[in-house]
Formats: C-alpha cells, structure tokens, sequence
C-alpha cells in the first residue's frame, strides 16, 4: 500500500479573485493548476490513499469547493459551516465526517481528513507525530511538505523517519511545492516547481548511518547509501562483508576488503550526499591502512571501548597485546599455536615484569574472560571494577594503553 501525506494550509482570500491558485511544473510531468498542491500531488502519483491533515484554522471550505461542491451543491450547507469555523479556527472532526466520504469519490482514492493542533507547545508536536502514525500501518509513503505553518513542514519531515521507526514503512519521496521559486518572466513564468527533497532525505540518512556505526561498528549501514551514489556494487558489498570479519575476529580479512574501499574512496569522488560525508567515512576506516595487526587491534579496542562494547574493547585490548608479544619474540602473530605458546611464556616469568604490567596483564585478562563467559571474576578487586560502569570504562582503558604502549 502507498499513501501521501499532505497538510492544509490556511490559504489567502481575496474578494475578487478568490483563494490563490497556482500552477504546478511537475518533473516531466506537466502541469497541474489548483489551490491545493496536495490533491495535484495525489493525482500525479496516484497512491492508495491520501491522507490530509490540517489545524481548525485550515482552508477545508476551499478544499470542499474544489473538490466536491461543482458536483455535488447539495454540500453548500456543510462547506458554509466549514468556511465559518475555519474563520474562527474552530473547525471539528464531527464537521469533516460527513464530507470525507464525497472527498474520496472526488478525488479517485481513499481519503482521511484529519485534524491536527497548531504544534505551539511541545506536547501538541507530540500529538502531531501520534496523529500521523495513527494513520498509517505500513507500506510506502511520500510526504508533502508545502502548506501548513512553516514549522509543520519540519515535523513533517521528522514524522517520515518517525514513521520508518515505528512502522514498516518505506519514505519513497519528500515534496514540496516552491511557491516562491516562481519565475515572472521567460518560458515557464507563472510555473511553480515542484521539488523533491531527495538531497535533504539523503544528508539525513547519512547523517543516521554515522550515528549507527559510531555505537554499532557496522560498516554494512554505509553500503547502500553509497552505492546510491556511484560506488560499484562489489566496492559496496566489500562493507557488509569486512563487518562479518572484524566480527569473527579475522581483522586480516576485514582489512583487505575495507582497503578495496578506501583505494576506491581515496581515487573518485562521490557523487551526492555521499560526497560530503566522504572524508568522514575515510576517517572512520583509516584503521585498515596499517599492516601491523597490533596496532589494528589496539585501534579497535579503543573505538569498541569508545562505544562501550566493553567485551570487545577487552578481547582486542588483550589480543593486542599478545600479537606485539610474538612479534618481540620473532613467532607469527597469526598462528594460534604461537600465540597460546607466547601467552603461556609470558604469565610463567610475570614476576620478573614491572608491576604496572603484571597489575594490567591481570586485569584484562580477567575482564576478557568474565565477559566473555558471563561468570563473576575470582579476585575482588576485578569484580569491584566489572560492577561498576564508570571504574570499568577506566580501569579498562588505562590497562589497554599500559600494556600496549610503545
């Protein structure tokens, strides 16, 4: 199901030319002229339903008018009250009952009246965004976003995204009609354009995929957005898959395919909102320029601690440290044999180690492996610091940079 989201304005009258109408330029399309861009909207897109919202303040009477009185003058009576409320901002669900029924035949679809408040306070913009979910369960939507207070079109281009979240919807497209963009001369004078907000839809998903991977680490969230804007498929699978490897752990892995990325990223620029978040992406996966797998680790377990994945900071934090063991010591850091044979050297000659390196060998060994069984630490201390958010996000730190210094 597809359904259109559209406010009603308060329109402006004049005694001898009636409410202003104007003529929509809609993208190889044509035009359509109206005094309701919303109702021309749905007609060109032709959804399931539209849904119409709009104060007690808002132009119902016109829309009446337009709509259903040149075929139906029995509704005189009802577009007179409604023309009278709306003056007096006073307009109710009781008065749009009746005339929804002739608004849907009208307009060729099935139709919701709706009355929203005029979002004054924060708590009538709260029962905006539950009015708009309300109706809708589901599907595709588009949003028009060009009448109404101007501070309705902000909610508006919230509520899509509000609705994304809680419901199985899919925003198709953000439009608005730019009144003020029409021209007075040339060709298409007297034309009003009709906008997609598509750069505006993009910087916000953007702006959400950043969010998403900063607490999550998933590179994957990036992958469609950038393939939107020109990046080869194969470049993009790349992201879904190094986020499956630096999950299991194989940063080998994970970092030859983020390299494929960044040799791409750092090579062409992007297109669209992709472009302007380009060097933030890079920053984000400037870890897989460097072979030392030490060093990888380290990186990571500092962002993991960042996002306080405290298991994972752990787990790197600690790995980290046994790969610049077994480089020390000549063995390959990524034969697991090795590494079992340099951990198990090590913690024999502990006591011959400072001790600032015995405390945080312990220390994040312990944390490593409570959190990653699920089962409380043997000492008391480590089971102090585990029970508490702030001591935990320090102690774990200040171990991971000690035993991983230079």
């Amino acid at each position: 199901m597809s359904t259109l989201i559209t406010f009603l304005g308060r329109g402006r009258h004049d005694d001898n030319t009636g409410y202003r109408r104007a003529r929509y330029r809609f993208p190889e399309a044509g035009l359509r002229e109206s005094p309701f861009f919303g109702i021309e909207l749905a007609r060109q897109l032709q959804p399931a339903r539209v849904v119409i919202l709009g104060t007690p303040g808002s132009m119902w009477s016109v829309l009446i008018e337009h709509l259903v009185q040149p075929n139906n003058p029995s509704l005189e009576a009802e577009r007179l009250a409604l023309l009278d409320a709306e003056t007096n901002q006073r307009v109710t669900m009781e008065q749009l009952a009746p005339v929804t029924e002739f608004v849907r035949e009208a307009a060729g679809m099935d139709a919701e009246l709706r009355l929203i408040p005029g979002a004054r306070e924060s708590d009538e913009q709260i029962r905006i965004l539950q009015e708009i979910a309300e109706t809708i369960s589901g599907g595709r939507l588009h949003l028009d976003l060009t009448h109404g207070f101007r501070h309705l079109g902000m909610l508006g281009f919230l509520s899509a995204y509000f609705l994304e979240a809680l419901r199985s919807v899919r925003v198709d497209g953000l439009w608005y009609a730019a009144l003020d963009m029409t021209p007075s001369e040339g060709p298409q004078a007297g034309e009003t354009p009709v906008l997609r907000l598509d750069g505006l839809d993009a910087v916000h998903r953007w702006i959400e995929a950043l969010a998403r991977f900063d607490s999550s680490g998933d590179y994957g969230v990036f992958a469609p957005l950038l393939e939107r804007d020109g990046l080869p498929e194969d470049k993009a699978n790349c992201l879904v898959e190094a986020n499956f490897l630096e999950t299991t752990l194989n940063l080998a892995g994970a970092r030859q395919r983020l390299r494929t990325v960044l040799q791409e990223l750092e090579s062409n620029p992007l297109a669209g909102a992709s472009g302007l978040f380009q060097g933030k992406l890079i920053d984000r996966l400037a870890w897989a320029r460097s072979n030392d797998l030490g060093d990888n680790q380290r990186k990571l377990a500092l962002r993991a601690l960042g996002r306080r994945d405290y298991p994972r900071a752990a787990i790197f934090g600690f790995e980290a440290f046994l790969t610049r063991l077994c480089s020390d010591e000549g063995e390959d850091p990524s034969d697991h044999a090795n590494r079992e044979r340099v951990r198990d050297g090590f913690a024999q000659t502990l006591d011959r180690e400072p001790e600032w390196k015995h405390e945080a060998w312990h220390l994040l060994r312990q944390l490593r492996n409570a959190m990653a069984h699920g089962t409380p630490p043997r000492h008391r201390r480590v089971r102090e610091i585990i029970r508490n958010r702030q001591r935990l996000h320090r102690e774990l730190e200040a171990a991971i940079q000690r035993l991983n210094s230079t």
